[in-house]
């Protein structure tokens, strides 16, 4: 049925304004039948909203929505709103995980039956195109610099990230559920993107997670975020267990792999995100997982210590700020899909006075190759967040005050 998407681009809202009129289920002649497609609006990097209209039907309609690619002679994706008792209706979608500075074409349609062969026929608007906004050549590469001013990276989870532009994000869009935002920002590695996704709680919108996601490797490298008790409370939210793509990253540099012996790893882990469905719901983003070695590491260890970062989540004056992060060190593949090395865990717990000034800092890390760790503790695996920095290339927790931040970073023992 045509009413069905052939592939995995991302509904993330649809509205459809109409008058309403039910009507008997009988065959349509197709030729009163109108349909118009609208221009694309609201246009990011990687996501656009498609509108279109149709009128004349005086029978159900069987489908509706939108034809599109990156061809004007082959638009072999499908955007299905299914069935409508609407004789007009305007509607409208959003399509995401487009790539960066690209053109794309697309065309609104109806499913009908026609009156003259008695068969449902699709009836097509005309074609319309958009391109995405980015995609310019990469930049010279320059030393990262903290990142200030731009909405969502100033949190003392961020590492340092060079990024294109420092005035504003490149990109956001709706999330998949919820009504808030993705904010996504080009850096000048055209190879790299950061993402941050936000939820709404009690009438207030979190951030939930920031990543910097890699094209070659189709996962993230780090992931940064907060934990604390009371801002990001445990209401049992659930396991969503929904893996879907990152509406907020082309779709080309997102995997959802698995093999065998390997599952995906979450990076910002499903019990970290109790609070609500939505907030569950974007731990389970392509985005937010890699290959893990399942028996004896990701069930064991790795759980292990994400259990205790649970458990000792901070609360009143004192947060938790952590990164989760991948090496690739040996170059292994698995099915073509580049399997990380190990994964490594960075802590930092800060304290703040009653005016917001941090007054104390505590760090140190976690690193475990990616292969079974039998009978291991996962206070075996610590080491300095210094020390990660080191083999990972990149400067963490750049936003705490430099006079907290190295004795925090040179720090090996647990911070609770």
């Amino acid at each position: 049925m045509k009413g069905l998407m052939k592939k995995f681009p991302v509904i993330l809202a649809v509205w459809i304004a109409a008058a309403s009129c039910t009507q008997a289920q009988q065959p349509q002649n197709q030729e009163a039948v109108k349909v118009v497609t609208w221009k694309a609006s609201e246009i990011t990097n990687t996501s656009a909203i498609l509108s279109g209209r149709y009128s004349g039907v005086t029978t159900e309609v069987r489908d509706h929505g939108f034809y599109w690619g990156t061809s004007e002679s082959s638009m072999t994706e499908q955007l299905g709103l299914n069935s409508s008792s609407d004789q007009t209706a305007d509607f409208s979608a959003t399509i995401s995980s487009l790539e960066p500075g690209k053109t794309y074409f697309f065309k609104a349609y109806v499913t009908v039956m026609d009156s003259a062969s008695g068969n449902y026929v699709d009836i097509e608007g005309g074609v319309q195109s958009f391109t995405t906004t980015g995609g310019e050549e990469e930049l010279p590469q320059d030393n990262p610099q903290p990142v200030s001013g731009l909405q969502y990276l100033g949190g003392y989870e961020i590492p340092a990230i060079s990024l294109k532009s420092t005035d504003a994000c490149s990109g956001s869009g709706p999330e998949r559920s919820g009504g808030t935002k993705w904010y996504n920002y080009e850096t000048t590695n055209s190879n790299q993107m950061v993402v941050t996704h936000t939820y709404k709680y009690n009438g207030k919108i979190y951030r939930n997670w920031t990543a910097l996601i890699d094209k070659e490797k189709k996962a993230p490298l780090w992931d940064a975020f907060v934990m604390h008790s009371s801002a990001y409370p445990d209401n049992g939210a659930g396991r969503s267990n929904s893996w879907k793509e990152d509406p907020g990253i082309p779709s080309s540099w997102q995997s959802c792999f698995s093999s065998s012996g390997y599952s995906r790893g979450h990076l910002v882990a499903s019990n970290y995100r109790q609070t609500c469905d939505d907030a569950n719901n974007q731990t389970f983003y392509y985005t937010n997982q890699a290959l893990q070695y399942q028996t004896q590491f990701n069930d064991g260890v790795w759980n292990s210590l994400e259990n205790a970062v649970v458990k000792n989540a901070p609360s009143g004056s004192d947060t938790l700020y952590v990164v989760v992060g991948l090496l690739y060190e040996d170059g292994k593949t698995i099915s073509g899909v580049p399997c990380p090395s190990h994964f490594y865990k960075l802590l930092m717990k800060c304290s703040f006075n009653t005016s917001g000034d941090m007054t104390a800092a505590k760090g140190c890390a976690y690193i475990f190759t990616n292969e079974s760790h039998k009978g291991m503790s996962y206070s075996q695996g610590i080491t300095t967040i210094d020390a990660i920095e080191e083999r990972s290339g990149f400067d963490f927790y750049v936003n705490v005050p430099k006079e907290l931040q190295d004795a925090a970073e040179s720090s090996s023992k647990s911070i609770w």
